[in-house]
């Protein structure tokens, strides 16, 4: 079974893990290096984010397979930042399940923001088709918003 749960300091190596792995599978697949945001491949770097910000682990049979935190912005406004899965688990519905596990737990939230790499056809896909709405693009970047009235 799939769930969240608030990370901890005890989990910071394995998150760290498998956002090596899958930054670094993402990078290579399109830029044909390894690569990700700075400080994913650090685990002192995740241990700032659990300290820092509303950080959760993704866990399935009790075993961790991603992460990701949550940046509130006021006014009943969520960043959603880091979203990671282990890479042999995508495509499955895990992705798409954890986004409802986290709307469900921040009921309360009527607009949900992210960002992915324009190249990164798979997150793309997965946003839209959980609701968000592309609102800007750049040569990098391509950032989401999802709204409830």
């Amino acid at each position: 079974m799939i769930m969240i749960e608030r990370a901890e300091l005890d989990d910071a190596q394995a998150i760290t893990e498998i956002k090596t792995i899958a930054y670094n599978k993402e990078i290579n697949t399109y830029l044909g290096r390894n690569g990700g945001p700075p400080g994913y491949d650090e685990v002192e770097s995740q241990i700032y984010i659990i300290k820092n910000f509303i950080a959760y682990k993704i866990e399935l049979d009790n075993q961790i397979i991603g992460g990701l935190f949550l940046i509130p912005l006021g006014d009943k406004k969520m960043r959603f930042e880091d979203f990671v899965i282990e890479p042999s688990l995508q495509g499955k519905g895990y992705g798409y399940r954890v986004m409802e596990l986290v709307e469900k737990t921040y009921s309360d939230i009527n607009e949900w923001q992210l960002s992915t790499p324009v190249f990164s056809v798979g997150n793309q896909h997965l946003y839209k088709k959980f609701g968000y709405v592309e609102v800007l693009r750049n040569e990098d970047e391509i950032e989401y918003i999802k709204k409830f009235q």
